[in-house]
């Protein structure tokens, strides 16, 4: 049995890396015992998953519990006694876990160093994370492992794509409309394209403090070809009516939207973020799926654009984007990954 913990009530990162672990744990046949929030929204798709049982607790009451070592909470207490690994999501609530937990390992979703100087297990999701946690703390004493997401596959199905119905380049980027994002960049890139009468439309899907920001900023430049999408409850959907995934972040721990684009059979334009370089590596990206432009790079962003106008060429990196992703970064080699862990 392996237990997950987190405080986090919000979809994202930690939430589907609750249902990747659980499935890639049921592949090796372990249970799955998760202690969230009650309100989290993820719960609904792991309610549904074999291996897994849920222990739902309002988020207040539980950090009561977390201050008190689950004291008053015996079946909980007794469980993180019994796990063979307890997967800690949130390291401000590490060390209340560990003072219980019979073998408390610290999942680094930021890629920042907090919390990671302990005597027990850190788990880094990419190398960067890795290499940053010993710069810092040269002479840690916990056990480090690097294990990337995992991504559940499938047979690549392109038919009715956007590729199949237009000549006019539709490039698709999402997530929060935050500053770290790099929204801004896609949007001056757009407006060299534009001068460059290069066809194409750029859809930003989500929201968040910056849209009056960006929507002015496309506004000002009177831009055409961006739009402000707005949220959508089926981004694969919307993969399926583009040609081109663009993330042009500052900062990106891993960037599971990467993944899901790159299964999608879409190409990646990308900034050289943490999570790119990991999926990507620093050399022959193109043979991996994406092209990586260096961060707060406009001018960058519109030339890869321009570089895939190329159908043959866009056609040839989709398909490289489909079979790395599917390869190197499916459920088998999370399992085997998170087994070395466990065994460890």
């Amino acid at each position: 049995m392996v237990t997950s913990i987190t405080l986090d009530n919000k979809l994202g990162g930690i939430a589907s890396s609750l249902v990747s672990y659980s499935k890639a744990l049921h592949i090796n046949g372990i249970e799955h015992h998760i202690i969230l929030p009650k309100d989290a929204p993820i719960i609904k798709e792991l309610v549904h998953l074999p291996n897994v049982t849920l222990f739902c607790i309002s988020k207040t009451v539980l950090k009561c519990h977390l201050l008190s070592g689950f004291i008053f909470l015996k079946s909980i207490r007794s469980n993180l006694l019994r796990s063979k690994l307890t997967l800690v999501h949130n390291a401000k609530i590490f060390s209340s876990i560990a003072k219980v937990a019979k073998r408390p390992a610290l999942i680094n979703h930021s890629g920042k160093t907090n919390g990671t100087n302990h005597s027990y297990i850190n788990i880094f999701i990419t190398q960067a994370g890795k290499r940053r946690h010993f710069l810092t703390y040269p002479n840690s004493n916990a056990t480090s492992y690097v294990i990337n997401h995992g991504f559940e596959t499938h047979p690549l199905n392109l038919t009715g794509t956007k590729e199949d119905h237009s000549n006019i380049l539709t490039i698709i980027s999402a997530g929060r409309l935050v500053l770290k994002k790099g929204f801004i960049d896609l949007i001056k890139a757009a407006k060299i394209l534009e001068d460059k009468n290069v066809a194409l439309e750029i859809k930003i899907f989500g929201d968040g403090e910056l849209k009056d920001t960006l929507t002015s900023a496309i506004n000002d430049l009177q831009l055409k070809n961006v739009k402000l999408m707005g949220w959508t409850d089926n981004l694969h959907r919307e993969f399926s009516r583009c040609n081109i995934f663009c993330i042009p972040s500052h900062i990106e721990p891993f960037g599971l939207i990467i993944g899901e684009a790159m299964l999608a059979g879409l190409p990646v334009i990308s900034t050289k973020t943490d999570g790119a370089l990991e999926i990507f590596g620093n050399e022959n990206t193109e043979q991996r799926g994406g092209i990586l432009v260096e961060i707060s790079a406009p001018e960058a962003i519109a030339e890869a654009i321009m570089s895939l106008m190329d159908k043959e060429k866009r056609a040839a990196i989709a398909n490289s984007a489909f079979e790395h992703i599917n390869q190197n970064f499916n459920l088998d080699r999370l399992a085997d990954d998170l087994k070395k862990v466990i065994d460890g």
